[in-house]
């Protein structure tokens, strides 16, 4: 079932509430920080003492979790170049991003990247990545985590899972993966123009296997939750539709795919592979034993990414803030009622920028 007008990907939930509910993500980072610290040791660091290195955080979201890896690729530059050369940082998100929380994170917190680190110039910008957004050969690092599985379009909406990817229709699965192909060959398109000379990028988004895609355990738990509404007479079955999460998981083949012949737009693929991410949640609990803090704990996550969406599905209600609370409220009490350790992946891909000829 579609809609005229679809919903597409959207910007966290704002006013810093995804910079306070992203430890799972901030946990899946550590995952690739080797590989980023190894990019920034390794990439050409050519130019005058005044020349600026570009480190450009894709899809920065409201900054917290940026802070470390950003911190890290300028120590491990800084070790390389001395204290004097610039370094600018150039975070990129949508328009509607909560750029606000992002500067106040990194002027405010002691975590931040700015602090006791003199030389470094950072800098927003507002526009799709899936496009080229800087000019031609500018970035010589970047950095792109959680954002890639958000699809640039959603393809189709479900009315039997939160997701498509994850919808019992052959239909519906195979429209969600067929676009997140797309969507992860133009973004390499787009990167490609961007990039100097043998400047590398490290991404991570949701991974997926050939057998599981994962998240299905909590993904599950909050879209019986909206049925369980439903069932209430609280949501119509046309908002259950318009509830559909344009999130696909991507497989190491998925990640291979644009380099099956070799260089793509001048990218050569120096590594891809999909590793189980860890729950610090579920760990947390396990400590604690404190069912109902972890409910809150995938209440508050989830709501992070996924309220906006939520928030625009039921937006014809007068309502709709109230349907929002309730619904997570409801995911809240479930999980807190049976309590479980999330599975999912992360796939992790590192790309080169090769010279010409």
């Amino acid at each position: 079932m579609t809609t005229e007008a679809a919903i597409a990907n959207t910007t966290m939930e704002g006013s810093g509430f995804y910079n306070r509910n992203s430890d799972l993500q901030a946990a899946g980072i550590e995952l690739a920080l080797p590989l980023f610290e190894e990019a920034a040791r390794t990439i050409p660091i050519d130019g005058g003492a005044h020349t600026p290195i570009v480190i450009a955080d894709y899809g920065s979201s409201q900054g917290r979790n940026s802070m470390r890896p950003i911190g890290l690729g300028i120590d491990t530059l800084r070790a390389r170049v001395g204290p004097d050369r610039p370094i600018e940082v150039i975070h990129t998100d949508l328009p509607s991003n909560d750029f606000a929380s992002l500067f106040t994170a990194l002027n405010e917190e002691p975590a931040g990247y700015l602090a006791n680190r003199p030389g470094v110039f950072p800098y927003a910008v507002g526009r799709s990545y899936f496009d080229p957004i800087l000019p031609p050969g500018r970035v010589h690092l970047g950095w792109n985590t959680w954002t890639l599985h958000w699809l640039s379009r959603n393809p189709m909406e479900v009315s039997d899972h939160l997701m498509a990817a994850l919808s019992p229709s052959q239909k519906a699965r195979e429209l969600a993966r067929h676009q997140s192909g797309e969507d992860w060959a133009r973004f390499l398109a787009a990167r490609a123009t961007e990039m100097a000379v043998d400047a590398q990028l490290v991404s991570l988004a949701i991974g997926a296997t050939d057998e599981v895609h994962g998240w299905d355990w909590i993904l599950g738990e909050l879209w019986l939750a909206a049925l369980d509404m439903a069932g209430d007479g609280l949501l119509t079955p046309l908002e259950l539709s318009r509830f559909t999460t344009p999130v696909v998981g991507r497989t190491i083949a998925d990640l291979r795919a644009p380099f099956a012949q070799g260089a793509f737009c001048g990218l050569s693929l120096d590594y891809a592979d999909v590793r189980e991410g860890p729950d610090p949640f579920w760990e947390e609990f396990q400590t604690t034993g404190d069912a109902e803090g972890l409910g809150k704990r995938w209440a508050g996550m989830l709501r992070a990414v996924c309220g906006p969406i939520a928030s625009m599905a039921f937006a014809a209600r007068p309502s709709s803030d109230a349907l929002v609370n309730e619904l997570f409220g409801r995911l809240e009490s479930r999980v807190a009622a049976s309590p479980k350790r999330q599975q999912h992946f992360v796939a992790i891909a590192v790309v080169r920028k090769k010279a010409v000829g």
